[in-house]
């Protein structure tokens, strides 16, 4: 708006200037006539303000009074001592239990075997109701050693799922590595790593097979399962007479671990299984061979779907 101003003024000092000069030779006052002209001009600047009052709502404000619950502090303090010996406490109570029972079970076995069968049922009932011991406790206790390892291994997790090298889209047929988790364990400690195999149905989990390459001095063999999820400790450990060559998990019975030792032996491992003995194992009658077994591969018949 200045501007516009400032112009108006320079063109109103221009027009008096070149009036006053045309006035200079005709004789008349050329201040008058640049005062009609601008007089004159429309004004393309006509502005008009308009305005409304309108009427505002009052506000009213509405509280209700209401009477709080009754709150009560509680607190307590417990260290590991404590729940290492409440825990104790309980297990030798049921263990007490449990030799009474037997010690009935006995005075009672000789005047009817129905009473026998009756208290050893109950018996066998403490046992499965042992808290300590029980599945149940070994499931918790597992997935809470997840929990506090992917915790504490937080940031080398968001680096499993999202890290990626900028500067790798520069190297022509080039990457960069990130070293995120070392696996291992104290029986494996003077083996040599001889088979990798991952499971098909669940990507968190593979075997690795434990061995020697020196042919001149070979023992025995180790099988671990480890998962991303738990990476302290294997979730499954097989131990073998001769050394692991070679793994294989079947394509649709994961849970199916077939392996070929040094000595020939091939054997079939369920990994649900707790024991350490194979469901399958190839023998001198079943027509083992003596030279080192390289690879195992499953082979699934389309028509039967047998293994």
């Amino acid at each position: 708006y200045q501007k516009i101003k400032q112009d108006l003024a320079q063109m109103k000092k221009n027009m008096q200037q070149q009036s006053g000069e045309k006035a200079g030779e005709n004789g008349d006052n050329g201040e008058d006539g640049a005062d009609n002209l601008f007089e004159n001009r429309k004004n393309q600047f006509n502005y008009s303000e308009r305005a409304a009052q309108t009427f505002n709502n009052g506000y009213r404000e509405r509280c209700i009074a209401t009477q709080p619950p009754a709150v009560i502090n509680f607190s307590s303090t417990v260290s590991q001592w404590e729940i290492f010996d409440k825990y104790m406490h309980d297990y030798a109570t049921q263990i007490n239990e449990q030799d009474f029972l037997r010690q009935q079970e006995k005075s009672a076995s000789s005047k009817n075997k129905n009473t026998m069968n009756a208290t050893y049922s109950s018996a066998n009932q403490q046992n499965q109701d042992d808290m300590v011991h029980s599945q149940r406790m070994g499931n918790a206790l597992k997935i809470l050693e997840r929990m506090v390892n992917q915790n504490s291994d937080d940031e080398i997790f968001q680096d499993f799922k999202y890290w990626e090298d900028a500067s790798d889209t520069f190297r022509d047929g080039e990457g960069s590595l990130l070293p995120l988790w070392r696996f291992h364990t104290e029986r494996s400690k003077r083996k040599q790593v001889t088979a990798l195999a991952w499971n098909q149905n669940y990507p968190d989990l593979f075997a690795v097979g434990y061995g020697s390459y020196d042919f001149m001095r070979q023992g025995t063999g180790m099988i671990c399962c480890f998962s991303l999820k738990n990476t302290s400790n294997p979730e499954y450990t097989f131990a073998t007479e001769s050394g692991v060559m070679c793994l294989d998990f079947h394509p649709e019975q994961c849970s199916l671990l077939a392996v070929g030792c040094y000595d020939g032996t091939v054997m079939v491992f369920d990994v649900r299984n707790k024991g350490n003995r194979p469901i399958y194992a190839s023998s001198i009658k079943t027509g083992k061979h003596t030279d080192p077994v390289w690879q195992v591969t499953w082979q699934v018949e389309d028509l039967a779907k047998e293994l």
